[in-house]
């Protein structure tokens, strides 16, 4: 009776307190009411839905971390390995935002049929470890994507954004993504999410498969609110100091 009121109780920690999943579902919620408030900034110039599609990936990924579905969190997955893509600027963004758009609904519509069925798919095609083999593994790569945004700003956009601006607004990748360079919290927020999947990984790492359900360690719900404070700070520093509307000032 008591090993059956510690698993309830560790269960009811795990899904509701703290985790990967709460902090980044919290993050992603914020992240996309932030860019539907200031949406006029969208509706101005294009480039700048890809915040959007950042957004949908990032939530989607946080729910999938209540739901242990190989097919489930595979879809999550697959929606994650978008970001590499939307961060390169090869594509218009407002497409792939659309697609993101589609796979989560795909994804909440394959949660739905699972919950109603009460049987999740590929569930009599996979052994028990080869089913918690895909679950721990979907969310791990998608974790590494989410952390992409950095490295695509820094290794691929950063270093040639000046140069292709000389050649005009709208070249290279600046045809489908705006200029960053100086945006402070895309600074803050970049980084951030590197330290953010380090720490995940570690705590899943430490937790294994986590047969038990024990409760997940806290840290990474907790930088999540540092990243996302982070970022607003670096946002206030912009606009007392290069201010928002920096690129005329900078590129002319």
């Amino acid at each position: 009776m008591n090993e059956y009121k510690s698993k309830q109780v560790a269960t009811k920690q795990n899904k509701w307190m703290v985790g990967p999943g709460m902090g980044l579902l919290i993050m992603g919620l914020a992240y996309l009411i932030w860019w539907l408030v200031f949406i006029e900034y969208a509706i101005k110039d294009p480039r700048w839905t890809h915040n959007i599609a950042y957004a949908i990936i990032i939530m989607n990924v946080g729910l999938a971390w209540y739901h242990k579905s190989p097919v489930s969190r595979t879809i999550a997955m697959i929606q994650a390995m978008m970001l590499p893509i939307i961060g390169g600027g090869s594509f218009n963004t407002v497409f792939l935002t659309l697609i993101c758009s589609i796979i989560f609904i795909i994804w909440v519509l394959v949660v739905l049929i699972e919950k109603n069925k009460e049987g999740l798919f590929l569930e009599d095609k996979l052994s028990k470890r080869g089913m918690n083999w895909v679950n721990m593994h979907t969310l791990i790569i998608a974790w590494i994507l989410i952390a992409h945004m950095g490295l695509m700003f820094f290794l691929v956009r950063l270093p040639i954004e000046a140069q292709l601006y000389g050649y005009g607004p709208r070249a290279g990748y600046l045809m489908n993504l705006p200029p960053e360079s100086l945006e402070l919290a895309t600074w803050a927020f970049d980084i951030g999410l590197f330290v953010l999947c380090i720490v995940m990984i570690w705590e899943q790492y430490k937790m294994g498969y986590n047969i038990k359900e024990n409760p997940w360690p806290k840290y990474s719900f907790y930088i999540v609110f540092v990243v996302m404070v982070a970022a607003l700070v670096a946002l206030f520093i912009q606009g007392i100091t290069v201010g928002t509307d920096w690129v005329k000032t900078i590129y002319g």
